[in-house]
């Protein structure tokens, strides 16, 4: 059945995080908010909200444009000019273009009449010490002047990041107004208003997926990724939206901000080899849960909180996480953790925020957080500036797994989960705590076969295949303490012995000869070997999944 489209092709959005805003400077809790947004189409709804209630008396400054003002009559803004000091005679008017004539002239008009400022453009480079010095000192002088809250007048800092705008002090002293990327309601709406415009019909099935595959973007990239996969629809004379071209473009987005990557895997737990034990208790506990929610609900039980995964480097724990969200049908989020950290003050603890907030609107997704011992340290410092910003990083991570309406599933990976402050591994924060101990010579048999393509999905070269098995089940066998990024190697060793050989299928030989010339330090992996054994008993929070261990 088609949808039955809205008779306007002009979406309209929530403005509750705008209302929010406001009621907050009509209480004078402070007569400056700040804007966290990146989105065009909340720009543009933050100036229509405004002359809805200052009428012409809004303003708006961007160091390229300058001081502007809005004129009804031509149902925009316009440049404000002022008069210029000059020997030569009264009546000399110039734009105001640099920001400390216009913060100046903004003064007094936000003092004699109830007025709007948007300030916007004014972030800084990172570790620019200086900032927008003049912006930061007018600001702070209007978020409590008497005169600017009886009129009722507010300046709004449009900003990405507002501390590459603003310090943390002028922060704190403004109201902070951080509107939804874009919730499921306005993104339907924008595809509805899409599809009316283009002609596209779209059934109730299609409209919803779409509206899910969207989730995460902004109004604004929403609009970009459906006209994009139209165009790109078109040109492979192609009718509708792929759904796929969808998600390829959302992934493009979310790349770019440089703290997310978002994938569809193409992995299953059918790519994994080994860990049959952990498969199936993952496919039992998580995966069911996801996949049947409507007998989940009859069972009251609650969606599963993710798990931890622990082991020794190599053994598959980011191939594992790839597979889990194939399997439950949920998009694979990579929380890029090497990109949280600033060396300046502030930054980290910002952009964790940032992160999380991106990530919770993207889901319900599987969200990949490896090396998540870096959050999970509550490192006791003297009190200075780095150690507060670490604590603060922290506590940050802790409410969020602890958050109970928290819709991302997280999979978190550490070698080394004794560094784990305990408040980490309490109850609420994972489902499961998982050993990913070195692979048993029936799961290196599965992982070797696997990547010489004779299970699985992986190209499979051309071989003598009835004679190279026998040597998989003794390379098997001679390979204790290998862990599945040493065996891939080796594989991949044996195909360059292959390529570089002048046969037509590669040989048992090729792969003898690879093994031979892989090594591993057996006795350092033996002691790792034993202690990941003991930290599995100390850590792992499963009865049944350490007996499937053993098996």
């Amino acid at each position: 059945m088609a949808l039955s489209q809205p008779e306007s092709n002009t979406p309209t959005f929530d403005i509750r995080w705008l209302e929010n805003a406001m009621m907050e400077v009509l209480c004078s809790a402070s007569a400056v908010v700040t804007a966290q947004t990146v989105d065009f189409h909340r720009n543009r709804q933050l100036e229509k909200y405004l002359v809805s209630l200052f009428g012409q008396h809004v303003y708006r400054f961007h160091p390229w444009k300058g001081l502007e003002k809005w004129e009804t009559k031509r149902d925009n803004f316009a440049a404000v000019t002022a008069p210029v000091d000059s020997n030569y005679g009264a009546g000399l008017e110039n734009e105001l273009k640099d920001l400390q004539g216009a913060l100046k002239f903004m003064d007094s008009q936000l003092k004699r009449e109830k007025t709007a400022l948007i300030l916007s453009g004014l972030d800084q480079p990172e570790g620019n010490s200086v900032k927008n010095l003049d912006a930061l000192n007018a600001v702070r002088s209007w978020a409590q002047d008497g005169d600017i809250l009886a009129k009722k007048s507010v300046v709004c800092w449009v900003t990405s990041r507002p501390l590459l705008a603003m310090d943390e002090v002028t922060l704190g002293m403004s109201v902070l107004a951080r509107p939804e990327l874009a919730s499921d309601a306005e993104r339907r709406e924008i595809i509805c208003a899409f599809a009316r415009k283009s002609g596209v019909r779209l059934a109730e099935q299609e409209l919803n997926a779409l509206t899910l595959a969207t989730a995460g973007l902004t109004l604004h990239q929403t609009d970009v990724v459906i006209y994009k996969a139209y165009r790109a629809a078109k040109a492979g004379r192609r009718d509708g939206v792929d759904l796929e071209t969808v998600k390829k473009f959302k992934a493009d987005f979310i790349r770019r901000s440089d703290i997310l990557e978002i994938e569809d895997p193409s992995v299953g737990f059918d790519d994994v080899g080994g860990y049959n034990g952990v498969k199936r208790m993952v496919q039992r506990n998580l995966v069911r849960a996801l996949q049947q929610r409507e007998r989940a609900v009859r069972a009251a039980l609650p969606l599963p909180r993710g798990i931890l995964i622990f082991g020794p480097p190599g053994t598959g724990k980011t191939l594992f996480a790839k597979a889990l969200a194939r399997e439950t049908n949920l998009p694979f989020i990579n929380l890029k953790t090497e990109n949280l950290f600033s060396k300046y003050l502030g930054e980290s603890g910002q952009r964790v925020r940032d992160a999380i907030h991106m990530v919770e609107q993207a889901s319900p997704a599987i969200v990949f957080v490896d090396e998540i011992d870096r959050f999970g340290s509550r490192k006791s410092g003297q009190g200075d500036s780095a150690s507060q910003e670490t604590s603060r990083v922290f506590a940050q991570m802790l409410e969020w797994l602890g958050d109970a309406n928290r819709k991302s599933i997280i999979v978190g990976t550490t070698n080394v989960p004794g560094d784990l402050d305990p408040a980490f591994l309490r109850p609420g924060r994972f489902s499961y705590v998982i050993p990913f101990l070195y692979p048993n010579q029936q799961a290196r048999q599965q992982i070797l076969e696997m990547h010489l393509g004779l299970i699985g999905r992986r190209p499979k070269p051309v071989m003598a295949e009835d004679a190279i098995r026998p040597v998989i089940s003794k390379i098997a066998a001679e390979s204790e303490f290998y862990s599945g990024a040493d065996l891939e190697e080796m594989v991949t060793r044996a195909k360059q012995n292959f390529f570089d050989d002048t046969v037509d299928a590669m040989t048992a030989e090729h792969l003898q000869a690879a093994h031979r010339d892989y090594r591993i330090n057996t006795e350092d992996r033996r002691g790792l070997a034993e202690r990941y054994k003991t930290l599995g008993s100390a850590f792992a929070n499963s009865v049944t999944l350490l007996e499937e261990l053993d098996k």
